[in-house]
């Protein structure tokens, strides 16, 4: 049971190909100058759904359809705490205008980090960085099999990946990782290095860092910069509470179903997903016995999308 009484919010993500559309605060309102992505109090009786329809049509007059969930943020403010229901379209029947006199203007989507927001649209920020797909890299044979794989990989859709290569002898590894990086990125995809942090030292071409949940109680604050990713990977809600006072960008919680891998170890099944991920606030991959089907379970639950190994690596 929770402790806090929330406000339910809608957001809506309006997108136009790459850029997405914002309005600025005004200066009577709390947080005035900042940007936002529009909505509005969840109304008696209304879904997320109808209360976004409403608002985009009192705001920017414009109809929408087609919203597809994104993530959901509870936030605690001083004196209020909100849910934060968070969907996106592309689906609109005119320009949008500011129809309360407010500043409505089209960003690109990576230009957003550039602007000021309030606090509790940093999880949105972060899930519009992240595909719904985290493909964890396999079993390979040498290099050129690593490479044939990830490059099918990647044309298949992959747009975010995770290389783990455990129980390589570091050249091995600086071959490869070398190569993997310049592979995604030729391919625009990001990669992040499965290990401890000190690889980015190595590896700065490398888009971030996934760290395991045994390694994230060395720290007491963030450990990298902010312009890399930090993915954590999570089984309790100790390494959650811990992921997010290291202000990781994502989190994995595991395993949702019984893994090939872990055979016998039942999952914490999607109940308890969706559970653990209202307390999120920031975007969360289900990872155990994920495959592409599983996607919109995930997102249906809260979740961000689902990483596996076998679900998206070549076999």
């Amino acid at each position: 049971m929770s402790l806090h009484s929330y406000i339910d919010i809608a957001i809506g993500v309006l997108k136009k190909e790459t850029k997405i559309c914002l309005a600025l605060r005004q200066k009577h309102q709390s947080h005035a100058n900042h940007w936002e992505f529009p909505g509005g109090k969840i109304e008696k009786g209304e879904t997320p759904i109808q209360a976004l329809k409403r608002e985009f049509l009192e705001e920017l007059a414009v109809e929408t359809d087609n919203w597809q969930p994104l993530i959901v943020i509870p936030w605690h403010y001083e004196k209020v705490s909100v849910r934060l229901h968070v969907y996106t379209t592309d689906e609109y029947s005119s320009e949008p205008v500011g129809n309360e006199g407010q500043q409505v203007k089209w960003f690109e989507v990576f230009d957003l980090h550039q602007l000021a927001f309030p606090a509790a649209n940093t999880g949105i920020l972060k899930a519009l960085q992240l595909a719904d797909k985290y493909m964890i890299t396999g079993s390979f044979n040498g290099k050129d099999e690593f490479l044939q794989k990830l490059s099918s990989a990647l044309d298949s859709g992959i747009e975010l990946c995770q290389l783990r290569a455990k129980g390589l002898a570091s050249n091995e590894f600086s071959d490869i990782a070398e190569a993997a990086i310049s592979l995604c990125h030729q391919k625009k995809a990001k990669v992040l290095l499965n290990g401890k942090i000190d690889l980015l030292a190595e590896f700065p071409e490398a888009d971030g860092i996934q760290l395991a949940s045994n390694l994230i109680y060395e720290f007491e604050k963030r450990p990298i910069t902010k312009n890399k990713l930090l993915g954590v990977s999570t089984h309790t809600n100790e390494d959650i509470q811990q992921a997010l006072k290291i202000d990781a960008d994502f989190i994995l919680l595991s395993p949702v179903k019984e893994t090939s891998s872990h055979p016998g170890t039942a999952g914490i099944g999607w109940e308890t997903f969706a559970q653990r991920v209202q307390s999120i606030t920031v975007p969360v991959y289900a990872l155990g016995g994920m495959k592409a089907g599983d996607i919109e379970m995930a997102k249906s639950q809260g979740g961000q999308g689902v990483a596996a190994i076998s679900g998206f690596w070549p076999g």
